[in-house]
């Protein structure tokens, strides 16, 4: 009968002598290796994520107080001009906002000075381009044309008018986002609209509706010709009408 079987030390139950019965549980040495570059390579994909986020919060509070800022500033301005007057040239300002708290955000703004052509530079530029269209061949003048010659009447006062209200504003501010300098501007106009009251006081006051006769000129018309068809009142007005117009003739007649 064969003995009773004993477990060797070193050896656990149902292992073999030889080397196909060594214990090979674990990791070895190239993966753990493995491991660790694939977890670094992650590791900085995502530290260089969370780099660019704090980056652009950071960015995005700047930006939001920069251009509160801004408008701050172009209010204040505004205001301190429309007590002095506004001069005719271009005014350039600068500072920063320190008082606010923000010692590295600096400020350059420019109100610019609008300038109208005269009317004889109007008048060049309408005449290169009738040339260039060959109208200027015709030698007709049309309605455009008297409307052209007629605004060279008024054109002086309409043109201090509006260059006497509106002025055009830049403000650019800039600060510093570690070693990268980064800028802001911001563009708006000014407008003064009693300057421009000046036109309508010239032209005979301002528009309302009882100056809008559109809707009573078919009756005025139809009322004149009918009365130049009557008796001796009717006779005046009809007799300032041809008499191919209707009515004419007997208008004539009621005038004598």
């Amino acid at each position: 009968m064969p003995g009773p079987t004993t477990n060797l030390p070193g050896r656990g139950p149902g292992r073999g002598p030889g080397r196909g019965g060594a214990d090979t549980s674990g990791f070895t040495l190239l993966e753990v290796l493995i491991a660790v570059a694939i977890l670094a390579v992650s590791l900085s994909s995502l530290m260089a994520s969370q780099m660019n986020s704090m980056a652009a919060t950071r960015y995005a509070r700047d930006i939001s107080a920069v251009a509160l800022l801004a408008e701050q500033q172009i209010v204040e301005i505004e205001f301190a001009h429309r007590l002095d007057g506004w001069v005719n040239s271009d005014v350039e300002l600068e500072g920063d906002f320190s008082e606010q708290g923000y010692d590295d955000i600096t400020w350059m703004c420019t109100i610019h000075f609008i300038e109208l052509p005269e009317y004889n530079q109007l008048l060049e530029s309408k005449e290169g381009a009738d040339e260039a269209s060959g109208a200027s061949d015709d030698n007709v003048m049309d309605s455009g044309d008297q409307a052209f010659g007629a605004l060279g009447i008024v054109w002086p006062m309409v043109k201090a008018a509006i260059e006497n209200s509106i002025r055009k504003v830049d403000c650019t501010l800039t600060w510093k986002q570690g070693k990268i300098e980064q800028e802001f501007t911001i563009q708006t106009f000014w407008t003064d609209p009693n300057a421009l009251q000046a036109v309508a006081d010239a032209g005979g006051g301002e528009f309302t509706e009882a100056d809008d006769d559109s809707g009573t000129s078919e009756e005025s018309s139809s009322s004149t010709g009918g009365s130049s068809g009557g008796g001796r009142g009717g006779g005046n007005a009809g007799g300032t009408r041809p008499p191919s117009m209707g009515g004419g003739s007997g208008g004539n007649m009621g005038g004598k």
